[in-house]
């Protein structure tokens, strides 16, 4: 196998070059100071100078707020390139794994969604991430992977536990939102999820692969403040506490019974944790 990965200084796309070398795979990985993946001819020279019979995009822009405002840059990383790169492993007959979100429902259905659920986005970010998983289905519909995650955190990445890790250096009291739903996905085992499809040679198509463990942001903080024994007093509100640029799905939680079915099982956040401090 020869996998190109894309996005590869983020925290899924650290692991995924290091679980691909591992499995002897020969990879190039990428990130943004190295390749433009908005730029389609760019995107092209890569294909065609390394020939790979795996592309993998772990790239993305994923400001939720910042999206509101920089609503250009969001779909131009989010949704135009995803399709660069389908066209360009439709050229090269590879086969693609593309990464999308919880957050392209709107978090109002009472139970887990599926992956035919209808989505119906809240903000700018979660569109934009849309249209790159429909484009990359509508170009790949027989040779891709979209893989729909959510809180994902990792070793070396800006995520809500590296956020909750630097806050409680200088705060003694932290607020907390009580009455929305997460699964933190530990990215080290999403990266491996991906190569399991791959190797496994599963059904193309939509898969969800969220962490297993249903947490509220106040009791995923909590779980991490206990766990680096910070003395922080967290106090549990409600999300009407926090205003922020971009509406966000109360309950959007991913269930992972098509993977299961598969024999392929994702951890929990808190049962990663014990990795990720010791990583």
């Amino acid at each position: 196998m020869r996998v190109l990965i894309l996005g590869s200084k983020g925290q899924t796309g650290r692991a995924l070059e290091h679980l691909s070398k591992n499995f002897g795979h020969e990879t190039v990985a990428l990130d943004i100071g190295e390749i433009d993946i908005s730029d389609r001819s760019a995107v092209n020279r890569v294909v065609d100078e390394f020939h790979p019979t795996h592309i993998i995009n772990a790239a993305a822009y994923n400001g939720v707020d910042a999206a509101e405002v920089e609503i250009d840059e969001a779909f131009s990383v989010n949704a135009l390139a995803p399709a660069f790169l389908a066209l360009a492993a439709q050229k090269a007959g590879a086969i693609m794994i593309h990464y999308s979100t919880d957050y392209i429902f709107d978090g109002e259905k009472d139970t887990d969604y599926i992956e035919d659920d209808i989505p119906n986005p809240l903000s700018v970010y979660g569109r934009s991430k849309l249209l790159g998983e429909q484009a990359v289905r509508s170009i790949l519909p027989e040779k891709s992977y979209i893989l729909r995650t959510s809180w994902v955190f990792g070793p070396g990445g800006n995520n809500f536990v590296s956020r909750i890790l630097k806050l409680a250096e200088s705060r003694k009291e932290l607020s907390f939102i009580n009455d929305q739903l997460c699964a933190p996905t530990y990215a080290p085992d999403l990266a491996r999820v991906s190569l399991e499809l791959i190797n496994r040679n599963a059904p193309f198509g939509i898969y969800h692969a969220a962490g297993c463990e249903v947490l509220t942001p106040f009791s995923w903080a909590k779980a991490i403040l206990e766990y680096d024994n910070r003395p922080v007093l967290l106090k549990p509100v409600g999300a009407d506490s926090f205003k922020t640029a971009a509406r966000r799905p109360k309950r959007a939680v991913l269930s992972n019974r098509k993977l299961t079915d598969l024999g392929i099982n994702l951890s929990g956040g808190t049962s990663c944790l014990q990795n990720f401090f010791n990583h």
